[in-house]
């Protein structure tokens, strides 16, 4: 008897269409920071394209704090008179529309060990971060500096967009800060500045944003939820091509995929709002599946819930570099991280696997007990991200394809065609301390 010829299925992700996602998102639409019209311009336009491909899809509504720059100057007073291009971090603090002056001081970080009297009332300038945050921003509360300038640490690159912490700056200390390119850095420190003015009027709200969702059912394992996602939105000015509207782009793609070839276990695609802020439409997300899943065993400590339904989160963040590697971080069972690494060397596909918290939206869910891989694409053109040079030039439709076609592949065995769930629904402790540990050093809650 002849053994059985099983047909390999052919591919179909199309990096082309990816593509043209991403110049939807990143040319057409462009920066899309949270809690602006562009943003839902943004939602809107995903939501259509889920409802285009025929998927049973919503929006997700959620609050989150955010903020925009009303007004920013950086001058130097003495001892000469110049104007600073600078960008401001509109959640670190804000200043009236006069500014601070203050005396300068250079620091080669703000670790605790350099706060000292020596700070107050002063514009610190510096490019280290600190080793430990709530202690830095203890002492800075204590001795309280007039602001702070941010030099980049990567030379020829613009100064980035990044939003500061409300967490840190609740907790302890209101700090005006400011980022400036690596060489006005430099030219401010070797010139030996004495004095400056800082002007970054801010203005903060809490806004209504959202995630948006779609959602092809199984057909033998319906109760069975695997979640692919990719946030698309942006930090302020910044049109995000690589952060990632090329993560979106390869989610978007996939769902269409996947419509047309069908699925025995439920596929949830995710459009998450508010990553750049802290992950907060994946924190909501989480945080709705863990407190339901807690009333519900509360009621019947014997109840199934969608949280425990819930079996797999792929995250799509930082995609498309022509010129690049490829990464996968993953939090979950041994068997998970083999199954990643066996298929890149089935396919011939390098990619770097390793058991890591990654700094996306994977995390609030395997915070909440969800297994996760990340995938990403490691290139040079990164160094650009949350700047103005976050550009689709940098990108191009065949690192999508890899990246799809990978994702396609693993989705295709171990979730649409799997006889079986394949990998156990758990967490192991030593990764569970991991993502407790990112939490907490980033000054987030868990959800």
């Amino acid at each position: 008897m002849l053994p059985l010829q099983v047909e390999e299925p052919i591919l179909s992700f199309s990096g082309e269409k990816a593509f043209e996602y991403i110049k939807k998102l990143a040319v057409d639409i462009g920066s899309r920071p949270s809690g602006t019209d562009a943003e839902r311009k943004s939602a809107e336009w995903i939501l259509s394209e889920f409802k285009r491909l025929r998927l049973d899809s919503r929006i997700e509504e959620f609050d989150a704090f955010t903020g925009s720059v009303k007004a920013k100057r950086l001058e130097v007073l003495e001892p000469y008179r110049a104007e600073i291009p600078c960008e401001v971090m509109p959640l670190s603090g804000s200043t009236d529309p006069n500014g601070v002056t203050g005396g300068i001081l250079h620091l080669d970080s703000y670790d605790e060990e350099y706060i000292t009297a020596d700070v107050e009332g002063r514009i610190i300038i510096t490019s280290g971060q600190p080793a430990n945050r709530d202690r830095a921003f203890a002492q800075l509360k204590k001795y309280r500096p007039a602001g702070m300038i941010i030099i980049e640490s990567t030379p020829r690159a613009m100064a980035k967009n990044l939003w500061g912490s409300p967490t840190f700056r609740k907790k302890y200390v209101d700090i005006p800060m400011v980022r400036v390119t690596f060489e006005d850095g430099v030219k401010l420190v070797k010139s030996g500045v004495k004095s400056m003015r800082l002007i970054a009027v801010t203005e903060e709200k809490t806004i209504r944003t959202q995630n948006v969702v779609a959602e092809i059912r199984g057909t033998l394992r319906p109760e069975e939820i695997i979640v692919v996602g990719g946030h698309y939105d942006t930090v302020l000015e910044v049109s995000g091509a690589g952060d990632n509207a090329g993560g979106t782009a390869i989610m978007l793609e996939l769902a269409r995929v996947f419509k047309e070839r069908g699925s025995k276990r439920t596929m949830r695609f995710v459009a998450w709002g508010c990553e750049e802020l802290g992950l907060l439409g994946s924190r909501e997300y989480a945080k709705r599946l863990r407190e339901t899943s807690e009333a519900a065993k509360k009621a019947d400590e014997e109840a199934t819930t969608e949280l425990d339904n819930t079996v797999l989160c792929l995250n799509l963040d930082v995609h498309g570099g022509l010129i690049g590697t490829n990464s996968a971080k993953v939090l979950g069972p041994p068997e998970l991280t083999a199954a990643v690494k066996l298929l890149s060397k089935e396919k011939g596909v390098v990619f770097s696997v390793s058991e890591a918290v990654y700094s996306s939206d994977g995390t609030p869910l395997s915070a909440v007990g969800v297994p996760s891989v990340s995938l990403s694409r490691d290139t040079p053109s990164n160094l650009l991200m949350h700047s103005r040079e976050d550009e689709e030039k940098w990108l191009s439709p065949e690192a999508l394809r890899i990246h799809g076609v990978f994702a396609e592949e693993f989705l295709r065995r171990y979730v649409a065609e799997a006889a079986a769930w394949p990998f156990e629904r758990t967490i192991p402790e030593k990764q569970k301390k991991e993502i407790e540990e990112y939490f907490k050093k980033a000054g987030r809650k868990l959800p």
